[in-house]
């Protein structure tokens, strides 16, 4: 079969990569790269097929970002994250070889399609930003920071009834351990052309500045997407030089100014802003933190929050035991409390924590 020609790159519908690949229909297209909706007549399951356009297989640099996005997909195991499950290289859908990636299939659509659904209550804003600082605390874990985190690389669906997020497009994705770097692979903070990698609505202002990355810049671009998730629109606006020098140099609004009909609470306020300071030092250091604040401004801003809390226990377990006693004797308030005081005392409680606050599920 020879693929049909399209400006975009080949279009290989109906084509068999490696013979267990079926590629029915495209779901995503790009500069680089085209995914596709497949079959897998092996495991006879339905995944998505990312495959890398022929044109880019020349450029070498290209070759080993779409390897690296391979590794580093198939290295984070956590639900908020969306897994490469294979990675191959098909030598006849072309007359030149294409290399593609394989990952389920999430039935849904992307996180940019949530905000154009209509307004976000907070709180259900907290609970999707919270979802995504988990991926991305996994991500960071492995060794490696996104550097495209936008409402586009979030992948929306329902789990068991539950709205549920996934972290997907390793594409700009830098390791910043050895184990996780395809060989050769050059580490810059720009393209090998020179221009800014990522996208400038969510980019940090270290981005903006060609400064050396950590996880700080993802979390400012969480940051960006948790305040257009509060108030539907990015803290900055304008052409794409604007963009930048507002990054580096602007203060953002305060949220409630531009939505007042949204009453977000003022911690939940103070969390963003603070995910959003321009010296990667005045932020939030992990997105674990990023998320801890965020589950804390949760708690504060509702009723139950308002109470004051128990006398201090000798253990983040014995905290967790009251949390949950007091959960089932129906103390909210207590329970609350107790959840946040383990946490504090014993990070391995954090998930105790966020269930109390709604932003992860039970």
């Amino acid at each position: 079969m020879s693929p049909r020609s399209h400006f975009f790159g080949p279009d290989l519908r109906g084509y068999v990569l490696n013979r267990r690949y079926r590629l029915d229909r495209a779901i995503g297209r790009g500069g680089t790269a085209a995914v596709y909706a497949a079959a897998d007549s092996k495991l006879r399951r339905q995944v998505a097929v990312k495959t890398l356009f022929p044109e880019s297989m020349r450029a070498p640099a290209q070759r080993q970002r779409f390897l690296q996005e391979g590794i580093i997909g198939a290295r984070v195991d956590h639900p908020h994250v969306v897994p490469v499950l294979d990675v191959g290289e098909e030598r006849e859908a072309c007359d030149e070889p294409l290399m593609y990636l394989v990952m389920p299939l999430i039935v849904g659509a992307t996180l940019r399609t949530t905000l154009l659904d209509g307004p976000i209550p907070w709180l259900r804003a907290s609970r999707v930003a919270g979802q995504l600082l988990a991926g991305l605390a996994a991500l960071h874990r492995l060794g490696a920071i996104h550097r495209d985190v936008k409402p586009e690389n979030c992948l929306m669906a329902q789990v068991d009834g539950r709205e549920h997020l996934r972290l997907a497009d390793f594409g700009l994705a830098k390791a910043m351990t050895a184990g996780l770097m395809a060989s050769s692979l050059a580490d810059q903070p720009t393209s090998s052309s020179g221009a800014l990698v990522g996208t400038a609505a969510y980019t940090s202002p270290e981005q903006v500045l060609g400064s050396a990355l950590d996880e700080r810049s993802d979390v400012y671009a969480a940051g960006v997407v948790l305040y257009e998730l509060l108030v539907r629109r990015t803290p900055f606006r304008g052409a794409h030089l604007d963009l930048l020098h507002a990054h580096v140099h602007a203060a953002p609004p305060q949220p409630s100014s531009l939505a007042p009909e949204a009453a977000i609470p003022a911690p939940i306020e103070a969390v963003v802003l603070r995910a959003l300071a321009k010296e990667p030092d005045a932020r939030f250091q992990t997105a674990e933190a990023f998320q801890s604040a965020l589950a804390d401004a949760c708690v504060a801003a509702t009723p139950f929050g308002s109470a004051e809390l128990s006398p201090p226990t000798l253990s983040g377990s014995d905290a967790a035991q009251e949390s949950l006693a007091a959960w089932t004797r129906f103390e909210y308030e207590l329970a609350h409390g107790e959840a946040a005081r383990a946490a504090r005392l014993d990070p391995a409680w954090l998930p105790l924590k966020l269930m109390m606050s709604g932003l992860v599920d039970d």
